[in-house]
């Protein structure tokens, strides 16, 4: 809470810093704003392929509309929680009991190799752009960073063992059972979030393009620090709101970027995402058959 208290305070000075007289937001290419709109669908997709993934690995028998209803019931959940890391709360209320914590382990498995892959992206851009918004040593940092990435990466791939202590529940064991049989799961879950990752950086870089910013390799570099930051970020509700607003400002105006109009965009990222996907999802959603 003190470590949210203090992200609060520090949005909302770099808030009264911005000169709202002077500094002007300007839809300089309306076409790109509309690439990153198109997006949304391709980005949630990745996350359906994740799911189906997951799905059948527990050798779950789920018809289509349960399967969508609970992907969908999920991104409301999740939207609730930062990173999307209560997705599951929604995901398993559409499956029978004992089903439940084997797609629940699988799910937050998922959700953490989304977490790698913003790990992975962000120290890469660190390494290259050799510069931080936080007054420490380079090397220090990408050293830490790295030993992190391995760490994760490590944990990712030898995650049965944490679920051991469960052995006795026949379910978990048989869940063990067949990850150990099927090795290409975690490869499979861990492409597609990197995959995701590169369509997150498309659709910052297209709409801070659309505002008047530099379509550049550059830009995605530091973009990719802003995902990093923004994924190690404490917060506890609407994927990170305001928190993710108020990192995105403090790195990109770093690079040069208006203040503005990383504020406007990264809030528009936001409800692309995850606002206008969780309305739909309302819609969708329907009683357990």
């Amino acid at each position: 809470m003190i470590l949210l208290a203090v992200f609060a305070v520090f949005f909302y000075f770099q808030l009264i810093k911005i000169d709202w007289a002077k500094e002007k937001i300007e839809l300089v290419h309306p076409l790109f704003l509309m690439f990153t709109l198109f997006l949304v669908p391709i980005n949630w997709l990745l996350e359906w392929l994740k799911w189906v993934v997951t799905i059948d690995v527990v050798d779950v028998r789920a018809t289509q509309r349960v399967k969508l209803n609970s992907f969908f019931a999920g991104i409301i959940t999740g939207m609730l929680t930062p990173n999307m890391l209560g997705n599951f709360i929604g995901r398993i209320y559409y499956f029978e009991r004992r089903n439940r914590i084997p797609l629940i382990i699988l799910t937050l498995v998922s959700n953490y190799a989304q977490f790698i892959a913003s790990i992975v992206f962000g120290v890469i851009g660190i390494i290259i752009l050799e510069k931080v918004p936080i007054d420490i040593d380079i090397e220090q940092i990408n050293f830490l960073l790295v030993g992190i990435g391995i760490v994760v990466t490590i944990l990712y791939f030898n995650f049965e063992w944490i679920f051991k202590f469960l052995k006795r529940k026949a379910r978990i064991h048989e869940l063990i059972r067949n990850i150990k049989r099927r090795r290409i799961y975690r490869w499979k879950i861990l492409l597609l979030s990197f995959l995701r990752h590169g369509i997150f950086t498309l659709q910052f870089s297209f709409i801070l393009h659309a505002f008047g910013e530099n379509l550049s390799v550059e830009n995605v570099f530091w973009i990719w620090q802003v995902y990093l930051w923004v994924t190690i970020a404490p917060s506890l509700i609407l994927g990170k709101l305001a928190i993710r607003e108020s990192i995105a400002i403090w790195v990109l105006a770093l690079a040069g970027m208006g203040e503005l109009t990383v504020l406007i965009c990264s809030f528009l990222i936001w409800t692309f995402n995850l606002l206008i996907p969780t309305i739909v999802g309302l819609f969708i959603c329907k009683e357990k058959q």
